[in-house]
């Protein structure tokens, strides 16, 4: 998912539009590096524009995608979509209206750099947060909180493929066993 302002002209900008006519696109993770980066290519400028160009970031191409679609090179975490839907948020023109664009992430990509114990480590990489006005965040620390209740229902939150399969797995097994007659 990401979201764009629309132009001052309550125009679509280039990357929904783009995601909308391929049913691809592709996120990548705006860290405190690129921030520079991130502020350039959030400029308004007329569409078919490289972005990548005007901000000096090397692309690299999706490998998953129908349509290949070019990455930020430089980003530590990228996904790979299928376009889904866009949600208009409506705003005061000629400001504040947002696209909020949805997809189904296809394939992923992680710098073994912002690696430890083979999950992201939110402190190698870190990331920007617009706040709103003209203010950002930098997230330097993260703390963990798990949510009270049964197991199951927290599964795939805490990134575990293998546990997720394992459960899965064992759920068929029961589903099999009840089904059979006696």
């Amino acid at each position: 998912m990401f979201s764009a302002n629309q132009t001052f002209e309550a125009e679509r900008k280039d990357t929904v539009r783009n995601a909308e006519a391929t049913g691809v696109f592709c996120w990548q993770l705006a860290t405190y590096p690129l921030r520079e980066a991130v502020n350039i290519t959030a400029e308004q400028t007329p569409y078919g524009v490289d972005e990548f160009e005007r901000a000096g970031l090397e692309k690299v191409w999706s490998t998953c995608l129908k349509t290949p679609v070019p990455m930020v090179k430089e980003s530590p975490v990228r996904f790979e979509c299928e376009y889904y839907t866009t949600i208009r948020l409506p705003g005061n023109p000629p400001m504040g209206t947002v696209d909020v664009v949805i997809g189904k992430v296809i394939g992923i990509h992680i710098s073994d750099a912002v690696l430890t114990d083979g999950r992201i480590d939110m402190s190698k990489t870190q990331p920007i947060a617009r706040c709103g006005y003209f203010e950002y965040a930098r997230i330097t620390e993260n703390f963990e909180m798990i949510i009270p209740g049964n197991k199951a229902t927290l599964l795939g939150l805490e990134g575990s493929v293998k546990e997720h399969k394992a459960l899965n797995d064992s759920e068929k097994i029961n589903d099999d066993d009840e089904s059979r007659p006696s």
